[in-house]
């Protein structure tokens, strides 16, 4: 049985610009809208690298607002506004949330519907690695059915140090 690349740590969304690219032929696929705020605050998300926080998402959007320097003053740099536009990509798994550390990560998959996904964190670097491995979902929903309970999401965060920060510190 071959592993799967999502089980290699370094496996994450290297190229923000293929990524929204990604993102946005799987909306056509689907029938969903991408608006210009949706796919921006898509585009932070994967460039940004590591998990990323919502407000640090609003003054990165109000930042680019400055610099554009907007006429009227208007825009979509209301929180309410990032907020929506995370629940669509979340709603539709271009995105993941790690609830631990409340922030959001790219999904590597952005073709594929909301999943469920393993992720480790590192506490010094702040790194996320999706670590897509299907027998460990399996296994955790199967354990909880066993004991009667019925589960309608999972997640998992695993917090310690990732390799690269144990090996420099």
């Amino acid at each position: 049985m071959s592993q799967h690349p999502c089980t290699d740590p370094q496996h994450h969304v290297h190229d923000a610009q293929g990524f929204v690219a990604a993102v946005e032929r799987a909306c056509r696929e689907r029938g969903l809208r991408l608006t210009p705020i949706r796919a921006r605050v898509l585009d932070l998300v994967a460039r940004h690298g590591k998990p990323i926080k919502a407000y640090d998402l609003l003054d990165q959007i109000r930042l680019d607002k400055q610099r554009v320097d907007d006429e009227d003053g208007a825009g979509a740099a209301a929180p309410p506004t990032v907020y929506r536009a995370l629940e669509f990509l979340l709603v539709n798994g271009f995105i993941h949330k790690l609830e631990s550390v409340n922030a959001f990560v790219a999904c590597h998959h952005p073709s594929t519907a909301q999943h469920s996904v393993p992720f480790l964190i590192c506490d010094h670097c702040h790194s996320a690695v999706e670590l897509e491995d299907e027998r460990i979902v399996a296994l955790l929903d199967e354990k909880a059915r066993a004991l009667g309970f019925v589960p309608q999401a999972q997640t998992l965060e695993v917090h310690g140090i990732c390799a690269r920060c144990a090996q420099a510190g």
